[in-house]
């Protein structure tokens, strides 16, 4: 029989079950299991089709954007992880992959790892090879998949615009036993986008600034730190020593960057078997 505690808030009596959903780890916080199979699945967009959802209209093709490919391949291969890359996808393309991978049994899955490449707008909205699409369709899918997914660790990176905002900067002075758990559906994901809601992202010839820092902190220390450690160089690279180089057109010239991470990790995250 579970132990069910009463606490009265604001008005409101809360029962609170002290006993079965409790994990066992919940006051020593412990690491995800990455003994098992590791995944990347990289959606990348260069090319974009003049379709009526973009008002006949195709946006531009994304300069730079297979070295962030590259650059992710090589990292991630390094790890060991299963790297798989779709180019130019359709929505429909991304939905049916994302589906299968949902619905495959990741008993031998340790984590999984997607990278999304491409236009996006505000309010989480990303481009297909021939319409937008929202995030949340994708992450929705994972949530409702299949049970083995429970648990484990989903994270996703994003190098896109979230808006047409720029930013000048400002200058300023320098596991535990074997126990069944209740998990919410929203737990376990992790998302670096490349910038802040409302505000644009920068790549040029040579990758994207979130991307190529990103894979150049896990290649030094992804055998040391967990994911929040390396995340935060990562926010600090990107916001101290990025910026664009256009003296041509000063509108664009001399701006900033910065990451924003959302999460609800329940463990530490490390990228390799610690």
């Amino acid at each position: 029989m579970s132990l069910v505690k009463k606490k009265k808030l604001g008005g409101i009596t809360f029962h609170i079950d002290a006993h079965a959903s409790t994990p066992s780890d919940v006051e020593e916080i412990s690491y995800y299991d990455m003994s098992g199979e590791k995944y990347l699945t990289i959606f990348n967009h260069y090319h974009y089709k003049n379709t009526k959802y973009y008002h006949y209209k195709k946006p531009p093709s994304r300069m730079g954007t297979n070295e962030d490919v590259k650059s992710l391949t090589n990292t991630f291969k390094n790890m060991d992880y299963n790297v798989t890359c779709y180019d130019d996808f359709d929505y429909d393309g991304i939905m049916d992959k994302v589906i299968e991978i949902s619905k495959q049994d990741h008993k031998a899955t340790s984590c999984l790892c997607f990278a999304f490449l491409t236009h996006g707008l505000k309010g989480g909205e990303l481009f297909a090879a021939d319409r937008s699409y929202q995030f949340k369709d994708v992450t929705t899918l994972l949530e409702n998949g299949h049970p083995t997914l429970v648990g484990k660790p989903k994270i996703f990176f994003i190098q896109a615009c979230r808006g047409d905002k720029v930013d000048s900067g400002r200058r300023v002075a320098i596991d535990g036993p074997d126990v069944s758990v209740n998990i919410p559906t929203h737990a376990d994901f992790l998302v670096l986008y490349s910038s802040v809601e409302s505000f644009v992202s920068y790549r040029n010839k040579e990758g994207s600034f979130l991307v190529q820092e990103l894979c150049d902190v896990i290649d030094e220390y992804y055998k040391e730190w967990d994911i929040l450690h390396i995340i935060t160089l990562v926010h600090r690279r990107v916001a101290y020593y990025r910026s664009t180089y256009a003296p041509a057109n000063l509108a664009i010239h001399d701006k900033k960057q910065m990451p924003e991470t959302r999460y609800s990790l329940t463990k530490l995250f490390m990228f390799i078997k610690k």
